[in-house]
Formats: structure tokens, sequence, C-alpha cells
């Protein structure tokens, strides 16, 4: 992330590049919203805390709930002291002003990462397809409207996965129990694997042709940039969430041995 941001804010050739994309934004829809992007509040962060909260303690593993409201509080923390700290310098006469990183792809990556860690395993593969589709539109529509720039949804996605790999370091055991519970079957997991990978390499593959398009000829075609940093803004969120969904399909707790329980009285 810190290379990200060192390369595409801190020099000329990284916000001209960006700010290409930018000039494909229309006028009637820059710095616009919609339904989805409005939904990322402060009282729906909250709200989202206490129902993870309550799902955790539900399933009598409130440590991991906690865990889970700290990975979506400290993320959306993180992502507004960068803002004020990470401030863009003018150095390529940008039209927009500092935004690094999104703090709507951060909460929205950062929500899906929570309710995961305190979801059954054999309800994560639809959760993680919504969450992730749902990711992919935020981090788009913030880029057509011209509130976001490639590198802010990169930053985000670091912040994200930054949260949440401490908390699953060192914080409470999120898959215990017995296997049925935490694996479930594993035809839906397979199947959720090669879509996320599918559709990253796809949006890549099309991001990359969008650019050089975009670029052919020494003439920049500011439609086809800003097609092209959407895709690569969609690819940096699916690829963040394929990583943590294979690294997740890794933690298998020893099996329950119900024989050796000892009876109660």
């Amino acid at each position: 992330m810190p290379l990200v941001y060192a390369a595409a804010v801190l020099t000329p050739v990284g916000q001209r590049v960006e700010d290409a994309a930018l000039g494909g934004v229309r006028e009637s829809d820059l710095f616009s919203s919609d339904t989805a992007l409005n939904v990322i509040s402060v009282p729906v962060i909250l709200l989202l805390v206490v129902v993870i909260a309550a799902v955790a303690f539900a399933r009598r593993r409130l440590a991991v709930g906690l865990g889970a409201g700290v990975v979506v509080l400290a993320s959306a923390a993180t992502s507004t002291l960068l803002k004020r700290i990470a401030e863009r310098p003018e150095i390529a006469q940008s039209t927009t002003p500092n935004s690094f990183p999104s703090g709507h792809a951060t909460i929205a990556l950062a929500a899906l990462f929570a309710v995961l860690m305190v979801t059954p395993r054999r309800f994560r593969p639809i959760v993680t397809l919504i969450g992730a589709a749902y990711a992919v539109f935020v981090a788009n529509q913030t880029v057509v409207y011209g509130w976001h720039r490639v590198s802010d949804i990169v930053g985000a996605c670091g912040i994200a996965l930054c949260w949440l790999g401490l908390v699953r370091a060192v914080g409470p055991r999120v898959d215990r129990g017995e296997r049925g519970d935490r694996d479930g079957r594993r035809g839906p997991r397979h199947v959720v694997s090669g879509v996320l990978l599918v559709a990253t390499g796809v949006t890549f593959l099309v991001g990359v042709a969008a650019l050089v398009y975009g670029v052919a000829g020494g003439q920049h075609d500011h439609a086809a940039i800003l097609v092209a940093g959407r895709m690569a803004s969609s690819a940096s969120v699916l690829a963040v969430v394929t990583i943590v969904w294979i690294a997740d399909g890794m933690h298998h707790a020893a099996r329950t041995d119900t024989e050796a329980i000892p009876a109660a009285g």
C-alpha cells in the first residue's frame, strides 16, 4: 500500500495516469451517488457491528464477534486517518481533491471479512459471493462518479486485508467445533473458488485491453481509460477477496471427538 501511494499519488506521472481515467467521467455523473454508496454510513457501520456481535453471541463465540468488530471499526478509523495525513500534492494540475484511500471500499471489504468471521463455514460460499459482488459494485461506482482513483481502491483493499490478518493472527480462533460446522460441503467451496479466480482474470484482461485501446495511436480515449480504471479497481477487490477465501479454506481445527468428552454428572 505505501508503494502504491508513493507511485500513484506522490509522482506527477502517477497523478496524470490516474487523472486520465477521471477525464472520462461524465459531468452529469461527477461526484453523484446512488443507494449502494449511500448505504455506507456511520449508523449502518454501528448497526453492522451490533448484528455481528449478536450473531457471535448466539453462536457462543463472542470473542470472535469482538474480533470481527475490530476489523470493521479499525479499518474505518484507519481509512479516515489516512485521508487526513496522506495528502495529495498538487503536482499534476489535478482538478479533484485528495481521496486516498476509499472509505467506501474499505468498509465494504471490512464488512465482508467481519461477517465471514462469524458465519458458519457451510454458509460462507453464498455470503462471499454476495459480499464480493457488493464490494466490486461499490469500488466500481466510486470510480464511475469520480469520487476515487484506482490507487484509492487498492489502498482500501490493503487496509481491510491488513486488519483482517492482524485479528486472525493474534485474535481468538474463528473456526472450532465439529468438522461439519466448520467445512460444510466441498462442492460449493470449489465453485466459489472457480468463480472468483475466473472473475479476477477476466476483469484484469478486460482492463488491460481497455487501457491498450485507450492509449493506442498516441491520443488518449478517456472513456476507454475510465473503463480500464473501473476494471483495475474491480480486479483489485476480487483479488483480495480471492486471497482471503483461499486462506480461509486453509484454517481447519482438529475434529472434535465427541466420544472423548466426559458425560455430565
